[in-house]
């Protein structure tokens, strides 16, 4: 017998030849996310469309039929029915709604805010007017609309985007309300807008859709508020089908409402994917490649003016938009034939491990290396990179001197079991790091605690909060603190003036000051640890990628075993964006293998079946499902990453021509490219290499492109303009493609 329970979010299609289950558990805590991928069934149990049907009535009312975009009958839990009703029809109303007219020149207000952060200013820099003209007709959209998304990758200025809306005289009249999922988010947006900021369960509990000791997220229809005329909702990709749903519910007389994020990030750990989907409802057609963006409650900021070095852009921030979901600038393949020829990139490093034996040496050497200790069994220095102080014949860790520290390196790691996961790493780092303060902290004349709970958690370690929970009364010192701390909050176990020697008996809590709210202790007792697991803190040394977003480090180290079923392109994407200095990539074996997961088919995004604005349309790509509406597809059903390259690929194939698409090309002295398609004519013996260049408009991406244009010459390879065999298309002035062209040069060059 098959079994259903309540927190399975599940859709299931009716096939006849089905042996096993795509589902997705829900635990009672929304951080705990067990999703099996495959569940095989000895002997296997032939479901059909007919079992499904004779047993459809036991589900209910708990899980509900529904369909499929072609009309094939799926199954939906009762209680996100009711959920995605509340968030589409607010969406829709809100889109359907009048616009806000606000007579404000946002250009000067946005470069009066940017001249009151110092920034400078170049009229002859054109990223830098490109830049600001985006983000002032962004800003237009954002105070007008009822609704809207602010989209774009790490260093575009989201953040100062917020900060100039905020002050904005006519927006900040009605009041605003800046939410976060995270704790971490929420002190970033804080800093950034001057404005006090809260997480989103802090906000939902006061109003009774959020539940502190279960996690759950409540829609209850009972009394809404009106805390603010504009609501903000930053990092908004972490968000839940249940969390957005459960704010929707307790709100009213909100007239503008904003969420920020990058959708190339992780979806949310729970149900759906709501800010994908909202960002997929509001973008216009035909904005690939522009910020153009008319009246529809659509912001995109393209243009990444921080992060740089000498002008130009980071490895890293390259590296990792080979994984998101935007279309690449024509010369960006050249980072992916440095990363394969080199250690060393500057902002990345790559150090290969084989065995789980091995990588424990290699961590820990890399370790030392970059955190500049003096050697692998350099605890003091090691301590001191926490926040610690010398203090000579030991190391202390003071409130007030560890908030800045606490982040300023970070292991991450994609899970959290085996030897590559953190709770291994965890166990590594402490034991050989932090051996002799265990062994001290379990002495009975010890003058710090003894170590706590399964981790052995003891003062000077660092430690992450793992549930949304209030500290009330001596819990929190000095008086004023937030007495709460969210779920992911990061910190060191500090204080305990203990070492005086008048000091009498043994402490009894660990105090930990979290980077997030610096200056204050938060006592934690030994009757709140259990042996199984911890109620509330855990080591932090490493933590998973999941974890981490939301959060940004000085330097990271990123561990990527190979195989590992969890790995995604989002996951990479936001383990490659968590870094503000440098990203060391701890690989096992070869690092080729990486590069396959800039593709479509590795997105955990697009493997959701969701059914916010319509129904779901998976289509099968390989050996697994996509939803049709998040891919580019050509016609013969290969993903592609803008619909520019669907154009020509279509057009190629109503040709009759055949390509392949991003075959590596590479040269004598070892570096590669990837043309957009390699057309191989069998009979001429001659082979033609077309790219089309987008977003040329931005400086940065046309001088990278003049860069490869070099490449090819270098290899003979000349524009077909020349007598060559290189088809260059371009993106017109409004963002679109000529097909009338594509379909000419392909019978000039090709036919």
């Amino acid at each position: 017998m098959i079994h259903f329970v309540s927190r399975i979010r599940v859709v299931s299609v009716k096939d006849t030849r089905l042996d096993c289950f795509w589902l997705q558990l829900h635990s009672t805590r929304p951080n705990i996310v067990t999703t099996v991928r495959e569940l095989a069934l000895e002997p296997k149990c032939q479901l059909t469309g007919d079992m499904l049907d004779v047993t459809t009535g036991f589900f209910a009312p708990l899980i509900i039929e529904c369909a499929l975009k072609n009309g094939t009958p799926a199954y939906q839990l009762n209680r996100f029915q009711k959920t995605g009703d509340l968030i589409r029809s607010t969406v829709e109303k809100r889109l359907k709604g009048k616009r806000h007219n606000l007579p404000v020149e946002w250009r000067t207000r946005l470069d009066t805010v940017l001249a009151e952060q110092k920034a400078v200013y170049d009229p002859k820099d054109k990223d830098e007017e490109l830049a600001r003209t985006e983000k002032a007709v962004a800003l237009k959209e954002l105070a007008e609309s009822r609704i809207a998304v602010l989209i774009g990758p790490a260093g575009t200025g989201k953040t100062t985007m917020l900060s100039a809306l905020c002050g904005e005289p006519s927006v900040k009249a009605g009041g605003i309300l800046l939410l976060a999922p995270t704790g971490k988010a929420r002190v970033q947006l804080q800093k950034a807008t001057k404005i006090e900021a809260q997480t989103l369960a802090q906000f939902l509990y006061r109003y009774k859709r959020y539940e502190g000791e279960t996690g759950i997220y409540r829609i209850t229809g009972g009394e809404k508020v009106s805390p603010a005329k504009t609501v903000i909702i930053d990092e908004a990709s972490m968000l839940t089908e249940e969390q957005f749903g459960a704010l929707l519910d307790a709100l009213e007389g909100v007239e503008r409402l904003i969420l920020v994020g990058d959708p190339a990030q992780l979806p949310p750990i729970g149900a759906g994917r709501p800010f994908v989907d909202i960002v997929t409802r509001l973008k216009p057609d035909k904005i690939e490649n522009k910020a153009v963006r008319v009246d529809t409650g659509y912001a995109e900021l393209t243009v990444r003016r921080r992060q740089r070095q000498e002008g130009k852009p980071r490895e890293d921030l390259q590296l990792a938009e080979w994984y998101s979901d935007r279309p690449l600038g024509p010369g960006e393949d050249e980072i992916l034939s440095r990363a394969l020829l080199q250690d060393n990139l500057g902002h990345v490093r790559f150090v290969q491990w084989d065995t789980a034996e091995d990588l424990r040496r290699v961590l820990l050497a890399t370790l030392s290396q970059e955190l500049g200790l003096k050697d692998i069994n350099d605890s003091s220095g090691f301590e001191i990179s926490l926040g610690g102080t010398d203090g000579g014949k030991a190391v202390f860790f003071n409130c007030g001197k560890t908030a800045d520290k606490a982040e300023a390196w970070q292991i991450l790691s994609p899970v959290r079991g085996q030897a590559f996961g953190v709770r291994d790493l965890n166990r590594l780092i402490q034991g050989h790091f932090r051996k002799g303060t265990l062994e001290y902290a379990n002495k009975w004349s010890a003058k710090i605690p003894k170590p706590m709970g399964a981790e052995d958690i003891v003062y000077g370690d660092k430690v992450i909060n793992v549930t949304n929970h209030r500290r009330y009364g001596n819990r929190v010192y000095p008086v004023g603190g937030m007495e709460y701390i969210a779920n992911g909050e990061i910190g060191v176990v500090v204080g305990l003036a203990t070492f005086n020697k008048n000091w009498k008996g043994k402490p009894d809590q660990l105090k930990v000051e979290f980077s997030t709210q610096p200056n204050f202790e938060y006592s934690f007792y030994q009757s709140e640890f259990k042996e199984e697991g911890n109620l509330y803190l855990e080591l932090a040394y490493a933590v998973t990628v999941h974890k981490a977003q939301g959060s940004e480090f000085g330097t990271t180290f990123l561990i990527l075993p190979n195989p590992c079923w969890l790995l995604s392109r989002e996951l990479l994407y936001t383990a490659l964006t968590r870094q503000k200095d440098k990203v060391v990539i701890l690989h096992q074996g070869s690092r080729e293998k990486l590069w396959e997961y800039n593709s479509t088919y590795y997105s955990e995004t697009r493997r959701r079946l969701t059914n916010l604005f319509g129904p779901p349309s998976p289509i099968a790509v390989k050996d697994t499902f996509l939803e049709e509406n998040l891919i580019h597809r050509s016609a013969n059903g290969e993903p592609m990453r803008s619909k520019s390259e669907v154009i020509i690929a279509n057009e190629l194939l109503n040709a009759g021509v055949s390509y392949s698409y991003e075959q590596p090309l590479s040269a004598t002295d070892g570096t590669t490219r990837y043309p957009d398609f390699t057309i191989e004519d069998a009979e001429s013996g001659i082979t033609y290499y077309w790219e089309h260049c987008g977003m040329l408009h931005v400086e940065q991406y046309r001088q990278r492109w003049e860069q490869k244009l070099v490449w090819y010459r270098k290899q003979n390879i000349l524009p077909v303009e020349e007598e060559g065999k290189l088809i260059v298309t371009v993106d017109s002035d409004r963002g679109g493609i000529d097909s009338q062209g594509i379909k000419a040069l392909i019978k000039k060059y090709l036919k």
